[in-house]
């Protein structure tokens, strides 16, 4: 066949031929595109996935602004509650009430210095404490301490008697190593 005949033929079957070419190109499509199936699934499982989680975002801030504001007011509170390292007559004066209202007698209380561990928002500050009383007076001591308006941690306590063994009324001694949570 000849390129002259080739052409007639074309020529007189033109749906043919332009359906014969649009069969080619597709199947060149498909062959190219054949190689990339599994990297589109991969891109169109990480938009799926995207999707969800930005559904799953709008869903969960329907009531952020009253959550925020609810947050804002829990830290407050917690800050509140926090004892300033550096202001060491106010730390004080927190174990000073305590006495009076247990009506126990402090018989020694100091502030330790905060470890070096670096800028930190959190720090324990350290105190020792040595009270003396009854044994109720010193268990309610510790109750008020336990439940007071600072956060506390009891690392060691020694119990002890006040005074000689016959002397029943004495009381008890109790030697605490505590740490208030606080910031420096």
């Amino acid at each position: 066949m000849t390129s002259a005949e080739l052409s007639t033929n074309l020529k007189k079957h033109p749906i043919g031929v332009t359906c014969l070419v649009v069969a080619i190109a597709c199947a060149i499509a498909i062959y190219l595109r054949a190689g990339n199936i599994a990297a589109s699934q991969a891109e169109n499982e990480a938009r799926t996935a995207e999707a969800n989680r930005m559904v799953n975002n709008v869903r969960n801030s329907t009531n952020l602004p009253e959550q925020a504001t609810e947050l804002e007011t829990l830290r407050k509170e917690f800050d509140s509650r926090l004892m300033k390292a550096g202001q060491l007559a106010v730390n004080l004066q927190y174990f000073y009430k305590l006495e009076s209202e247990t009506e126990v007698k402090l018989v020694d209380v100091r502030q330790n210095s905060l470890p070096r561990n670096g800028a930190k928002t959190y720090v324990g500050v350290p105190f020792v404490v040595n009270i003396q009383g009854s044994f109720a007076q010193v268990t309610q001591f510790l109750s008020r301490l336990e439940n007071g308006p600072h956060f506390c941690r009891i690392n060691s306590a020694t119990f002890g008697r006040a005074g000689s063994e016959t002397d029943a009324a004495a009381g008890v001694t109790l030697a605490l190593n505590l740490e208030i949570l606080g910031q420096p």
